[in-house]
């Protein structure tokens, strides 16, 4: 164990200890100056025993209390590192294997010079690699991002998105877990929010799923990247409502014709090979097929005379069978009634209008989209995420919440696959309660709401990941 002396000058182990301990450097460098440089390191960490913000190596309970600042920081100079080696720093602790300790990294690697890095060696730099290392498999243990952090710029990017620089501690981003399904609402909010058109609405999901294609006669998904792609482009070049394609054989069995003008797709489907020469794929019209691949010519369901699916003029709420179970699970009151919609928080009910006053064309959306507002408010109760509920409309209280349950219905529209564009009305209605605040308020206020309507979603809706 080093000493006082040795870790105020080695700028490694300083960036080490700060991972360990769960501290930023200048926090250790603060608590420790008072010390003699003789010292050891772990007798500076007992004498803080005594007081009123102890410093302990940190085992794996208590690793949620870690300093994001001090994860950022170390990050960020591993990152540099790997910009300039051109590997991941897992692939460097593997080049670093079997090297002497006192080997210059300019000669393991024989690479560029650099000012920086070039006198470093294996053994100032592989025990920090190896703290960072440790970090980033147990921050991939929590599943906080659809794709393990394999990179220090991978954990940099997460980190540094713009709704954490609020945040202080690890625990703090666990609480603001999925941010991910949510993170392209929030940022379309922000962009429709400083538009000057009142009716702002756009596309805003980078997620694949939010604009998944089907087939119209087996309802499977066409998942291949290039089919996907294709698809998106055709739909939204001749603005297709819908997102179901068939072969043209496949709309003759469902009896129906494609008009004249009908806009060819092609989709693509690739083989699986069980035995030889023997390709398994699905019955649909072959063009062609080489390598174990298969392009099919499909169209859009806007593009078919006689296709059964129902009008906008005939359109009645449709139940979303998923947001339903859901709300079975979580045992929600809820109550329909000819008024309006309503959370009330002393008796914990739901009051929502019957879904026959729903009438527009969108009113599957509305109505959901309405009763995701108020299930917002729902998880505000003091037995779930435990917020603060305004008196009146004057009250910022009041205010507040308003934000966060119609920014948790946006996010939930997108979990639930409701849709796949920001609603003009949620804009409209984030906009007016932003009224109150004034130019240097409603930024933060925008951050923090969002923040809190990200945990409110995180109750209503669990994403399913891959194991």
């Amino acid at each position: 164990m080093s000493n006082l002396a040795e870790f105020r000058k080695n700028y490694f182990l300083r960036q080490e200890y700060a991972l360990a301990t769960g501290r930023t450097v200048d926090n250790l460098l603060n608590r420790s100056k008072a010390l003699h440089g003789n010292t050891q390191f772990m007798s500076f960490l007992q004498q803080t025993e005594s007081s009123s913000s102890p410093i302990n190596w940190l085992d794996e309970g208590q690793c949620l209390n870690a300093s994001i600042h001090g994860l950022k920081q170390t990050a960020k100079e591993i990152t540099e590192l790997e910009d300039w080696l051109g590997f991941s720093y897992p692939d460097i602790l593997f080049h670093l294997a079997h090297k002497h300790s006192t080997t210059t990294l300019e000669k393991i690697f024989d690479c560029e010079p650099n000012e920086d890095w070039g006198d470093v060696t294996k053994g100032d730099i592989k025990p920090l690699l190896g703290e960072f290392h440790w970090w980033c498999s147990f921050i991939n243990e929590l599943d906080l991002h659809e794709h393990d952090f394999e990179a220090a710029q991978d954990l940099l990017v997460f980190l540094e998105q713009p709704l954490f620089k609020q945040l202080k501690r690890l625990v703090d981003v666990v609480e603001l877990a999925n941010w991910e399904l949510d993170v392209g609402v929030f940022e379309n909010i922000i962009t429709g929010l400083n538009n000057s058109n009142k009716n702002f609405i756009t596309e805003w999901l980078s997620s694949l799923k939010a604009f998944s294609h089907y087939n119209a006669k087996s309802h499977r998904e066409y998942k291949s990247l290039h089919s996907w792609l294709f698809l998106s482009l055709i739909a939204q070049t001749y603005g297709y409502k819908s997102n179901l394609w068939a072969t043209k054989q496949q709309w003759q069995k469902l009896g129906c014709e494609l008009k004249e003008d009908a806009k060819p797709a092609p989709v693509f489907h690739y083989f699986k090979i069980e035995h030889e020469n023997e390709f398994v794929y699905e019955e649909e019209q072959k063009l062609e097929s080489s390598f174990g691949r298969k392009i099919s010519i499909v169209y859009n369901a806007d593009q078919v005379i006689g296709f059964e699916g129902k009008s906008f003029a005939e359109t009645k709420v449709s139940e979303l069978p998923i947001l339903e179970r859901r709300i079975a699970e979580l045992n929600i009151h809820i109550e329909h009634s000819n008024d309006g919609a309503a959370y009330c928080l002393s008796d914990d009910y739901i009051t929502m209008p019957h879904k026959e006053l729903f009438k527009a064309k969108d009113s599957t959306k509305a109505y959901y989209a309405t009763l995701l507002h108020e299930m917002v408010h729902w998880t505000g109760h003091e037995s779930r995420c435990k917020r603060t509920f305004g008196k009146s409309f004057e009250d910022p209280a009041y205010a507040f919440e308003e934000l966060v349950a119609e920014i948790g219905s946006s996010f939930l529209c997108a979990r639930f696959g409701l849709t796949k564009e920001v609603r003009a009305n949620s804009i409209e209605y984030i906009a007016g309660w932003l009224d109150g605040f004034d130019d240097n308020q409603w930024i933060k206020t925008l951050e923090k709401s969002a923040t809190l309507a990200n945990r409110a979603s995180n109750v209503i809706y669990v994403p399913k990941r891959d194991d």
